[in-house]
C-alpha cells in the first residue's frame, strides 16, 4: 500500500452480518489526484488497496466518494476528456475487484452517453455484476449543471446481501422526498457518496465567503430518524487544486442509524488521514420511536392532506454545450404528509431546492 489508510471499526459482532440481517459498510474518505489520466490509474489503483482492506475487515460493501476515479473538481474540458461510458473502463476494473475481494462496491463516476454526460454512481455487486447505474437527478451549482445532464431516473433501489439498499448522490441527501421515495420502496439502507467542501465557486466565477453547510449536523441524523433508515454519507477529505481554484472537502464522512444516532463518524484526526469507515447495519437492532411501532407509510398518514405548491421559474444556473436544462417544473418542497407517493411519472417535480 503506497500510503497507509486509517481503519476505524466500530461493531458488536465477531463476523458480518448474515444474509438478510443487516450490511457491514466501509466508507473510504481520502484525498487524491484530480482531473487527468493519469489521476484516474491513481485512483483506481487507490480503490483496489482499499477494497482488499475493507474484505480483510469483513466489509460486504465498500462506497467511495463523488465522482471517484477523476476527482471531483473537474471543469467542462476535463469532464469531456474523462468521462467514459457506463461499460468503460473504471466500471470494470471495479467489477474485477468486487468479485476478486467477494465485496459489493459502490463507484460514482462521470459518464458520457453519446453526447450528452452525466454524475453517475454505478453499483457492483459481489459477483462484478453491476446492479444499478444511477445518474444524479439533483445537480448542485453552476459547475455541475454547465459540466451535466441532469438524470431522469428516481434512485435506484438493490439487494445487497438481503437487504435492500437504496442509493442517493450527493446534494440529493439533502432532500426529504427522496428519503420518501426509498423508504416507501422498501431500502432499508441508504449509501450517499459525496464532495461536500467548505467553500464553492458561485455562478459570477467568484468563490462563496460563507462555507456551505455540513449536512451531518441536523439533515443527515434527522433524515435517518424521520423515514427510520440507515444514512452512509462518504465524503472526500483535504483538497483538490486545479487550475480555477482549491477545493477543500468537510472530511465528515459517517453512518447515521434510523434513531439519528451515529454509528461511526469521521473525527478532526481523522480528517487528517485516509480513512476507512466501516460499522455494521442492523436494522432489527434498532427499536421503534413509539411503542405502537407504526411507521410514517401506514394507510393512517398515506391519507392525510398535504401540501405542495410547484412553480415555474428561470433556471438560476444556465446551461451551455449540450448540458440538458433543468426540468421545467421545479417544485419548492413545503411540509408534506410523508404517505405522499412519489412515482417516476412526477421526478422533475420533486424539489431541486433544499430543505
Amino acid at each position: 500500500m503506497k500510503q497507509p489508510v486509517r481503519v476505524v471499526f466500530r461493531s458488536a459482532l465477531e463476523g458480518p452480518p448474515t444474509a438478510g440481517a443487516g450490511l457491514r459498510v466501509g466508507l473510504y474518505q481520502g484525498q487524491g489526484p484530480v482531473g487527468s489520466a493519469q489521476a484516474v490509474r491513481e485512483n483506481l489503483d487507490r480503490m483496489e488497496e482499499v477494497a482488499v482492506l475493507a474484505a480483510r475487515h469483513g466489509c460486504q460493501v465498500l462506497v467511495f466518494p463523488e465522482k471517484f476515479n477523476t476527482g471531483y473538481a473537474i471543469g467542462l474540458q476535463e469532464c469531456r476528456e474523462l468521462a467514459e461510458h457506463a461499460q468503460g473502463p473504471s466500471v470494470e476494473c471495479v467489477r474485477r475487484t468486487a468479485k476478486q475481494n467477494e465485496l459489493a462496491v459502490v463507484l460514482p463516476y462521470p459518464e458520457r452517453d453519446g453526447e450528452r454526460f452525466y454524475d453517475s454512481i454505478s453499483v457492483i455487486d459481489a459477483d462484478g455484476l453491476v446492479l444499478a447505474n444511477y445518474r444524479k437527478s439533483h445537480l448542485y451549482g453552476a459547475a455541475e449543471r454547465r459540466n451535466y445532464s441532469f438524470g431522469q431516473d428516481l434512485p435506484p433501489v438493490v439487494s445487497l446481501n438481503g437487504v435492500s439498499v437504496g442509493v442517493l448522490n450527493c446534494y440529493e441527501c439533502e432532500f426529504p422526498p427522496l428519503y420518501q421515495y426509498l423508504a416507501e420502496s422498501g431500502a432499508k439502507i441508504v449509501l450517499g457518496p459525496t464532495a461536500a467542501d467548505f467553500h464553492f465557486r458561485l455562478a459570477s466565477g467568484s468563490m462563496s465567503q460563507v462555507p456551505y453547510q455540513d449536512a451531518t449536523r441536523h439533515i443527515i441524523p434527522a433524515m435517518a430518524s424521520i423515514w427510520r433508515l440507515f444514512v452512509a454519507y462518504a465524503n472526500r477529505r483535504g483538497w483538490e487544486q486545479v487550475p480555477v481554484g482549491s477545493w477543500q472537502y468537510r472530511g465528515n464522512s459517517g453512518i447515521w442509524a434510523p434513531d439519528g444516532e451515529p454509528l461511526v463518524t469521521a473525527t478532526a484526526e481523522d480528517r487528517q488521514h485516509d480513512c476507512l469507515l466501516i460499522a455494521d447495519c442492523l436494522p432489527a437492532a434498532i427499536p421503534p420511536f413509539s411503542p405502537s411501532a407504526q411507521k410514517a407509510t401506514t394507510p393512517a398518514t398515506t391519507a392525510s392532506p398535504c401540501t405542495r405548491s410547484c412553480v415555474h421559474q428561470r433556471d438560476p444556473y444556465p446551461t451551455s454545450g449540450t448540458a440538458a436544462p433543468v426540468p421545467p417544473c421545479v417544485a419548492r418542497y413545503q411540509p408534506r404528509c410523508p404517505g405522499t407517493p412519489i412515482t417516476q411519472g412526477n421526478i422533475s417535480n420533486i424539489c431541486q431546492q433544499p430543505y
